[in-house]
């Protein structure tokens, strides 16, 4: 079982020194060389791993992969991005994986890299979207021209063994490894084998390393993990630093896996074959796994278009294709969409992704399409005891307080003063939360050049045959051939054979409009608690206000009920009665679509699998759900799906995305091992293995 108790993050403590440079009060440490730590960084990390020629030799789309221990400032980070902006081809893409076990405060982060002005241009993206609110895991933070840094906050080898899918030909990613952080005789407990351990498994075919020091327990450490060892001169005043070359032994054994490998497809033999390849003939350049080239994606609301933007950004040639007359036409097409997240108290799969979706979303839309959204605030107010006394759990379990970035807890006063209208009950309010416009924001995903988009295009059917997936489409007689094919298509995944056993249940939602009042108008935020409702639209020409929404179990139809509006206005009525009165007054304008949600009120995103063959491999669960079953089992061919996202979708959508790009195109996974499994779409036929139940309906 994992570990849920996930221990309290602690920033780092830091000392200026009277040169402006920052030294660790705990570890009485300096996080660079006093004589130029941009120097210091060039010469141990930069020409050490031969970036500079190695990156130089890279091929049209290459991604390559730096591991790091100790972000520290992100002066590292900044240097290998400023060398391959300057080096690498237009459309590759850099990822960089570092673990910090005591981040810096944002404003520390912006104080120390001030010393740097070379590096401002990219500095200022760094501190733009360094996350508010650091909590130990994963957090994947997106730069333009395909960079992406994955941060863990955590303890160095137990953050790098979060990332590892027990999966060898997936794991072993990272092509150079800046290994820093303070020095071993100050910090020995960072320095230890479980590192090299973790090191050893995600690195890449001929990885290589570079290393500030020499100490006896990281040439030993290092040694023992497979790396070969160079000693080679050091920066200023140190004699000496280590430089060097992953070369394992070769082992016929075959890999044993720690759990029962239920959420991995088998091996890819064309990415086996490939990273043989690499390894035997170009060293010098970094390992590529195969993926598809070509991926059809049905369904263009926030699913869809989310997963689009992240696989066009990773060199794939995208088809979307919408039945509708436009993208976000389904459960997506609001005039506008709610952008919160429900904190949980309680450590956890649920509490954490949403956690991490969230500020991944605040930075994720305003990047992409600024123009679509409002995030200028938004109160989740609690209207019972029940609801306040929990969002007081969330309060203390977080250590939010009136100055934490995230969100900060709020008295009915205070609420009323920031919502421009009287409140009577007390909330926790998000600055950096708010509304978007969702066919915008979806229209918007979709303006790339590797995605086509086709709108009221309706398939009607999906087979894979001659190593492709046919897409019978009722505009067309001949079917369209792709690699891969990723269903976003909500509810409706139940009309294809492949994905419909997968648990999704349909619920009605119907949202109210109404025209803005002289009252209304002065709502100047979002209000989230039994229902929402929106600030009056200004890119509308006759303003109004989107308001509900109801919540109907087991019901299809999309009819406009007055009933329904009726439930909404006295869903309303308990938070602005005035307002209500007013909305109740004149004619509203309604939309009914379908959510989508999970028995766990999780998204599902990632590979399926074969059911027949799951149910056969796995079937001894049956009667020992705990038992290890070290078998893989048959999955379909490069079928994928992105799925209930319930009523959180624009919330959930991009960092689920970022998941679903990790499946396909391979590469570090933005989030934990633990939250990749429980976004895994195969977890509820091994739920149901280990309950004896039927793995559907």
């Amino acid at each position: 079982m994992p570990d849920n108790s996930k221990p309290p993050v602690h920033h780092a403590q830091l000392e200026w020194r009277d040169n402006g440079q920052p030294a660790s009060t705990a570890f009485d440490d300096i996080y660079f060389s006093t004589a130029s730590g941009l120097e210091e960084t060039r010469h141990v990390f930069l020409a050490q791993n031969q970036l500079a020629q190695r990156w130089s030799a890279l091929g049209d789309g290459a991604r390559f992969t730096i591991g790091e221990t100790g972000f520290g400032t992100g002066l590292n980070f900044l240097a290998a991005w400023q060398l391959w902006r300057q080096l690498a081809p237009a459309n590759g893409q850099l990822h960089f994986v570092s673990v910090e076990k005591f981040p810096l405060h944002p404003e520390d982060l912006a104080r120390a890299l001030a010393m740097w002005p070379e590096l401002a241009d990219l500095s200022d993206q760094l501190i733009a979207q360094y996350p508010d609110f650091l909590t130990s895991g994963v957090h994947r933070l997106k730069f333009s021209h395909g960079v992406y840094l994955t941060l863990i906050i955590d303890e160095a080898s137990r953050g790098f063994e979060q990332l590892r899918l027990d999966d060898p030909g997936r794991d072993r990613v990272v092509d150079a490894w800046f290994l820093d952080g303070f020095a071993p005789a100050k910090n020995p407990d960072m320095w230890n084998e479980a590192l090299f351990q973790a090191i050893a498994d995600l690195s890449a075919p001929h990885a290589t390393f570079a290393t500030f020091t020499c100490a006896g327990i990281v040439k030993r450490g290092l040694k023992s993990a497979g790396f070969a060892l160079h000693k080679v001169p050091g920066f200023g005043r140190k004699r000496e630093m280590l430089r060097g070359d992953f070369a394992p032994p070769a082992s016929d054994a075959p890999h044993s896996h720690a759990a029962t490998p239920w959420h991995l497809p088998p091996s890819n033999l064309l990415a086996d074959h490939l990273a043989d390849h690499l390894a035997d003939h170009l060293a010098d350049q970094a390992t590529e796994p195969a993926a598809p080239q070509s991926v059809a994606i049905i369904g263009a609301g926030i699913a869809g278009a989310a997963a689009a933007r992240a696989l066009a950004e990773r060199n794939l040639n995208i088809t979307v294709f919408e039945q509708g007359a436009a993208p976000g036409s389904g459960a997506s097409g609001n005039d506008q969409g709610i952008l919160y997240a429900k904190l949980s108290p309680k450590p956890g799969p649920n509490g954490d992704f949403n956690l991490l979706a969230l500020q991944f979303a605040q930075r994720f839309y305003p990047a992409l399409c600024p123009h679509a959204v409002h995030f200028d605030g938004l109160l989740q107010l609690a209207q019972t005891e029940k609801e306040q006394q929990l969002q007081q759990q969330v309060v203390a379990q977080l250590g939010l307080d009136r100055r934490t970035p995230l969100a900060q807890p709020v008295t009915a006063s205070e609420a009323s003063a920031l919502a421009g209208v009287p409140l009577t009950v007390p909330g926790l309010y998000f600055p950096n939360a708010g509304w978007l416009s969702p066919s915008r924001v979806c229209a918007a995903l979709l303006e790339h050049p590797n995605i086509e988009t086709r709108c009221n295009t309706q398939v009607t059917d999906a087979n894979h045959r001659d190593g492709q997936w046919q897409l019978s489409v009722q505009q067309d007689p001949e079917p369209h051939a792709f690699d891969a094919l990723v269903l976003c298509t909500a509810n409706s995944n139940r009309q294809f054979a492949q994905t419909a056993p997968l648990p999704l249940q349909p619920i009605r939602g119907q949202v109210s409009f109404a025209a803005a009042t002289e009252a209304s108008q002065k709502l100047k935020l979002a209000l989230c608690a039994e229902g929402y409702i929106a600030p009056a639209n200004p890119d509308q020409r006759q303003p109004s206000h989107s308001f509900g929404a109801t919540f109907k179990l087991k019901q299809t139809d999309t009819d406009i009920r007055a009933e329904e509006h009726e439930d909404n206005l006295r869903t309303l009525a308990t938070l602005l009665p005035d307002i209500a009165d007013e909305f109740r007054s004149q004619p509203l304008r309604g939309r009914a679509a379908l959510r989508a949600a999970t028995p766990d009120y999780l998204p599902m995103a990632g590979p399926v699998a074969e059911w027949k063959s799951l149910e056969a491999t796995y079937h001894p669960l049956r009667k020992n759900r705990k038992q290890r079953i070290d078998q893989r089992t048959p999955y379909q061919p490069n079928l994928y799906v992105m799925a209930g996202l319930g009523s959180r979708g624009f919330t959930y959508a991009p960092l689920a995305a970022e998941v679903l790009a990790g499946w396909i195109s391979g590469g570090v996974m933005p989030v934990s091992q633990e939250l990749v499994k429980a976004l895994h779409p195969m977890r509820f036929a091994i739920r149901a293995l280990g309950k004896n139940r039927p793995l559907h309906d």
